[in-house]
């Protein structure tokens, strides 16, 4: 992607996150992660917190984050173009 492309996504993940933040349920199945080793997911849910200004919340073995809290974080990366958060 160029980096047009990725703040065009970035604002659409931002959008989507905005809209799917008011819906009863942001459950994410653990089926999206199939192809995630454990640390892998770690590592993500770790930055996630930093990124978020919660990093006391991090757990090890409470990898679940809300639909809308990815598509943030995931836009933030694709705008800063995958830089350490």
């Amino acid at each position: 992607m160029n980096i047009k492309e990725k703040k065009l996504a970035a604002e659409m993940l931002e959008l989507a996150s905005n809209k799917f933040g008011s819906h009863c349920c942001n459950d994410v199945k653990n089926s999206v992660y199939k192809d995630w080793t454990i640390e892998e997911r770690q590592k993500f849910v770790k930055e996630y917190h930093d990124w978020n200004g919660d990093p006391e919340e991090y757990d090890t073995k409470f990898l679940h984050l809300p639909d809308f809290a990815i598509m943030s974080f995931l836009a933030h990366k694709l705008e800063s173009d995958g830089e350490k958060v």
